[in-house]
């Protein structure tokens, strides 16, 4: 591959059910009530363009996913990222969430009104 590394980053929507989650806040903060797409009228969509890095650590050809949960305000910005899993772990895991911290989103919207919204994604690394 003449020393470039190259690599295919795919994103992929995973579906949620359940209800909906709360982040933990500072003492005497409520905490939002994040609600999972499955219990939104319409779930956010991404605005911003996303690329994620492949990690310059790793030799080219190493496979990789990553399932993060997006914690998305409602106004659709990221406001935590939980990894859920990854293959091979400690290998992607970083670069996954480097490349969604900037990302913005259209609301989700539950009831017509903006809400914040709990998105579990998929991102593929490799060739």
């Amino acid at each position: 591959m003449n020393g470039v590394l190259r690599f295919a980053a795919g994103l992929a929507l995973c579906g949620m059910v359940g209800a909906a989650v709360a982040l933990g806040a500072g003492p005497g903060a409520a905490a939002p009530r994040y609600w999972k797409t499955a219990e939104l009228d319409s779930r956010p969509q991404i605005k911003t363009h996303v690329m994620p890095e492949y990690p310059k650590d790793l030799p080219s050809g190493v496979r990789g996913r990553v399932v993060l949960d997006l914690y998305v305000s409602e106004v659709g910005v990221v406001e935590d990222i939980k990894v859920v899993r990854a293959e091979p772990a400690g290998r992607f895991e970083e670069a996954a969430k480097r490349a969604f911290w900037p990302a913005r989103f259209t609301p989700g919207l539950r009831k017509g009104k903006p809400v914040p919204s709990l998105m579990r994604i998929e991102v593929s690394f490799g060739d």
